[in-house]
């Protein structure tokens, strides 16, 4: 939820996260999707459709519904730091795919845990030969202006993040996002046409 304090999620705030993949997935230049959903509170990966033409919505609705936000696990409250050990290994795990992706995309609200992922677990992963994107909705983006745990990790890639308050702001966003790794792609296809 757009609050980290909240126990559900509001409407809006599922509405923006739809608005945000709709607007990549209706993307005429983007042909293949895998798609990652996870609850940091919860620690687990709620939803994952790998390599697929298009964003299955009404099985990532399905999903979304199974979040039991507002119930607290008393085995995740006993490791401190565990959301960001779960994102740490989940970022770790999807980087280290031998499916090479054109991008790497989060999209989601801020992320405020109590502690980033260490620097040293991020130099573990080793340089991305792709661009990273953070689509971070964010309502009021002068009542947070701090970076959150997701946005330091993209820094150190360094990716780029993008707040979305409006529409307006998604479209820019989606269409620099797009603009950005069609020309890593071209500029990766000419330096291995040249041996570089």
């Amino acid at each position: 939820p757009q609050n980290a304090h909240a126990a559900v999620m509001q409407p809006l705030d599922t509405g923006a996260l739809i608005s945000i993949l709709r607007s990549i997935s209706r993307e005429p230049r983007i042909g293949k999707f895998s798609l990652i959903a996870f609850n940091l509170q919860e620690q687990r990966v709620v939803y994952r459709q790998e390599n697929a033409d298009r964003i299955d919505f009404p099985a990532l609705g399905k999903a979304i519904q199974s979040l039991d936000l507002g119930t607290v696990d008393l085995k995740r409250l006993s490791q401190p730091h565990g959301d960001t050990r779960f994102l740490a290994d989940l970022i770790g795990k999807e980087t280290a795919s031998d499916n090479r992706p054109d991008a790497l995309v989060f999209a989601g609200p801020k992320a405020m845990l109590e502690e980033n992922i260490a620097r040293d677990n991020l130099q573990q992963l080793g340089e991305l030969n792709y661009p990273v994107f953070y689509m971070n909705y964010n309502l009021q983006p002068f009542v947070n202006p701090w970076r959150d745990t997701i946005g330091v990790a993209v820094k150190f890639f360094k990716g780029t993040e993008f707040t979305i308050s409006r529409p307006r702001d998604l479209w820019y966003a989606v269409s620099e996002m797009v603009s950005r790794i069609l020309k890593f792609r071209n500029n990766h296809a000419a330096a291995s046409a040249t041996g570089q």
